[in-house]
């Protein structure tokens, strides 16, 4: 029976992926065109763009609940009304937790990688929707600051990349760069994949032993302070201090969570690496 189980898991998956996949190129071709073409600002349109696109992920992620493969948790939802004008500091352990946060966050900015723009099956609701491409990091830099200061959301994934499965996250100075320029709070999100699904480390037919839960945790907004920047510091110190007291937190938070199979699964990926 697990045997089959894993298998139905396996099919699934790919099932999933075909089918979001092969509508996401007919929906570009056929729904964007006229959610474009709508009387309204470029802002407006966006926003539409952006509603559908958060629309689509929830069906996804209905349907992988549906077919037994896995589902999300949501805790501390209510800090998501104070998230405008917020940057939204996220780990990254699997392919979906950006799906997730789009559905949950609608109209919020995030920074994808310059790759999408390239992708046949989701480049033209990239483009259209106004996401941040990562491929020029001074004009993302710049484009995540103008968007903070406009008073929007901004999603921000400081790894980079998905975090490496038994590996603690490592962050990059790119989130304390833009905190720091734009003056936000920021808004910390625990994202972890019980057990390990659709991770860095492994191919998507390798699916877990059993269905996957995905936990979104929000907590409550932090002015920078709360992550060691005061007044005067120079800006490099503050960006090193905000970057690992960002770091630290996640990786306490992750300790907190982590179950046991997850760390056994941890231990294997170590050693099969050594």
């Amino acid at each position: 029976m697990a045997s089959l189980g894993r298998l139905w898991r396996m099919l699934g998956t790919g099932f999933c992926f075909l089918v979001f996949g092969s509508l996401s190129l007919i929906a570009s071709v056929s729904v964007l065109p006229v959610l474009m073409l709508w009387p309204g600002s470029q802002a407006a349109r966006e926003r539409r763009i952006r509603g559908f696109v958060s629309w689509a992920f929830g069906a996804l992620l209905a349907g992988i609940e549906f077919l037994g493969l896995g589902y999300l948790q949501v805790e501390g939802r209510e800090h998501l009304a104070q998230a405008k004008g917020k940057l939204v500091v996220a780990t990254h352990p699997m392919y979906l937790d950006i799906v997730a946060l789009l559905m949950l966050m609608p109209f919020a900015d995030c920074v994808v990688k310059n790759a999408m723009l390239k992708n046949p099956y989701y480049r033209r609701f990239v483009r259209a929707a106004g996401y941040i491409s990562n491929g020029d990091s001074a004009a993302a830099l710049d484009a995540c600051v103008d968007s903070l200061k406009r008073g929007r959301s901004l999603v921000l994934f400081p790894e980079g990349t998905r975090t490496t499965t038994g590996e603690p996250p490592r962050f990059r100075r790119g989130a304390a760069q833009v905190a720091l320029r734009s003056g936000c709070q920021v808004l910390p999100v625990l994202i972890a994949c019980t057990p390990p699904a659709l991770t860095k480390s492994r191919a998507w037919w390798q699916v877990p032993e059993r269905r996957w839960q995905l936990l979104i945790r929000f907590y409550p907004p932090q002015d920078l302070s709360a992550f060691g920047h005061r007044q005067g510091m120079p800006h490099g110190v503050s960006a090193r201090r905000v970057t690992h007291a960002l770091q630290d937190f996640f990786t306490q938070q992750l300790a907190n969570h982590e179950p046991t199979d997850t760390r056994t699964e941890a231990a294997h990926h170590r050693l099969a690496r050594s």
